[in-house]
């Protein structure tokens, strides 16, 4: 089984998905965070060993279809991961980008913003790189800049003091 998935692999991998769904008549729709955003938008040469998404629509057929094509594409079987869904904002994204339009299967990626504020407020060490190229992105220079894009995600909930200490180390 593939530990890494690129973006050639990601492409390849939705295709079939959508003709997967096709073959069901179903429509499906997803909003992806992680390493796949970064791979698909802002570094072609990343790579990540699965993919985090929220299914909006289609869950079971989705679900199954990614199961399917696991062992045809050598992905992990687990490789279409919902664990993210539960770090994700609830407040709009109006700026994610759809990264795929197939008439069975549409992709969004969140924002880079949103992602900001996720790496942000994850601050692992793997995250941190990702944080520098989304702030490069959107030329955040500044604490005060990322702290407001986390505010506008997750107004409710500020950086923990580990997250924040990361924070302050790359834009202090």
């Amino acid at each position: 089984m593939s530990e890494l998935i690129d973006r050639e692999l990601l492409l390849r991998a939705f295709r079939r998905l959508a003709d997967e769904l096709r073959n069901e008549r179903v429509r499906a729709e997803l909003v992806l965070a992680g390493g796949a955003v970064i791979a698909l938008l802002f570094d072609a040469e990343r790579v990540t060993r699965d993919v985090d998404g929220l299914i909006l629509q289609g869950h079971g057929p989705l679900t199954k279809a990614a199961q399917r094509i696991a062992g045809e594409l050598a992905l992990q079987r687990g490789w279409l991961n919902e664990g993210v869904a539960t770090y994700l904002s609830t407040q709009a994204d109006p700026d994610r980008t759809m990264v795929f339009d197939h008439p069975n299967l549409v992709i969004y990626a969140a924002s880079a913003e949103h992602m900001l504020a996720l790496k942000a407020r994850a601050a692992r060490a793997q995250d941190l790189r990702d944080l520098r190229l989304l702030a490069a992105k959107l030329d955040v220079t500044t604490v005060s800049e990322v702290l407001a894009i986390v505010e506008r995600f997750f107004p409710a909930d500020p950086l923990k003091p580990k997250a924040l200490a990361a924070v302050e180390d790359l834009f202090g």
